[in-house]
């Protein structure tokens, strides 16, 4: 008399043998996108260090990719980024020949907020556009750069335009339009990517 395991243990082993055939899936992402870094006259910003970030609007916070190795732009600014999944991202930097650190997360809750504005006026208008602005401290960890602009709301004001330092070295982060810069990361594209103030 046959004993009534067998069948199911066969059947568990050829299971087994046809999973090991298989090939493995890769656990690295495939997707590549390149582009070029520009200061907003359009001089190259070369030897710059390119960090791929993912942003938590809901959370104010940005997080560097993963195990993703950052680029470095060549003298005429192009980069190429490897090994991620498709999406939104933002991109941090250091400016060459920086030594500075990247935090594992930034806070940019405080680049959301509002100040008592320089034209409470004036509404619903760009201010700095026609005389820049100096370097401006924004909070304990930000400073705006040269040139940034604000959003003018009538008695307050916020960040419009702007390149942001975090701490005395950097990263530095790009704003627009009052929002944190954003782009489309999908495979083969093609990123251009400008410096506020440079």
């Amino acid at each position: 008399m046959r004993a009534k395991w067998l069948p199911s243990l066969v059947l568990a082993a050829a299971t087994v043998c046809i999973a090991a055939d298989q090939p493995k899936p890769s656990s690295k992402p495939a997707t590549t996108a390149s582009g070029v870094f520009l200061g907003k006259s359009g001089k190259p910003m070369a030897g710059a260090r390119l960090i791929l970030c993912q942003v938590f609007g809901d959370k104010g916070k940005i997080r560097p990719v993963p195990s993703l190795p950052a680029a470095t732009t060549d003298k005429s600014g192009q980069f190429t980024l490897r090994g991620f999944s498709a999406g939104t991202y933002t991109l941090i930097y250091t400016l060459a020949g920086s030594s500075a650190e990247v935090p594992a997360e930034i806070d940019t809750t405080a680049l959301e907020a509002s100040d008592k504005s320089t034209m409470p006026l004036m509404g619903r208008i760009e201010l700095g556009t026609d005389k820049p602005y100096p370097l401006r401290m924004w909070g304990k960890q930000f400073t705006l750069m040269k040139g940034h602009t604000f959003w003018s709301s009538g008695e307050y004001m916020k960040i419009w335009n702007a390149t942001v330092r975090r701490g005395w070295q950097g990263p530095y982060l790009e704003l627009r339009r009052g929002r944190v810069w954003l782009q489309d990361f999908a495979d083969k594209s093609q990123i251009k990517f400008e410096a506020w103030s440079y």
